[in-house]
């Protein structure tokens, strides 16, 4: 697992997490599932948000109904001030049924 945390200052990965939680298509960051998308800082973890020097990767759970293009717009207009010139990666983990008030899937293993 890539962690980013010698790439990332914490409020990078902060911040870009805080951003992506405002996207309305946004129903939660996940940490992903086999191949983890965290962001790893001393004492805590930034799960959804992996910042490295060549990219920003962000996994999210999407709200039933939203197109993926839509998802991927909102992400990627709030994340690429804070990417510093980086691409913006959009990984979809998972998709919020209406009815459900968690993710489907649980978040990847803990590190």
């Amino acid at each position: 697992m890539t962690s980013g945390a010698g790439s990332a200052a914490p409020t990078d990965a902060d911040a870009i997490a805080a951003a992506v939680r405002t996207a309305p298509a946004v129903a939660a960051l996940h940490a992903g599932g086999l191949r983890p998308v965290v962001t790893l800082l001393p004492g805590r973890r930034v799960d959804g948000v992996q910042v490295t020097d060549e990219r920003v990767t962000v996994s999210v759970v999407v709200a039933q109904g939203v197109p993926i293009t839509a998802l991927t717009d909102q992400v990627r207009a709030r994340v690429a001030p804070l990417a510093g010139g980086r691409p913006v990666d959009v990984h979809v983990a998972d998709l919020q049924l209406a009815a459900e008030e968690q993710p489907a899937l649980p978040p990847g293993p803990s590190a």
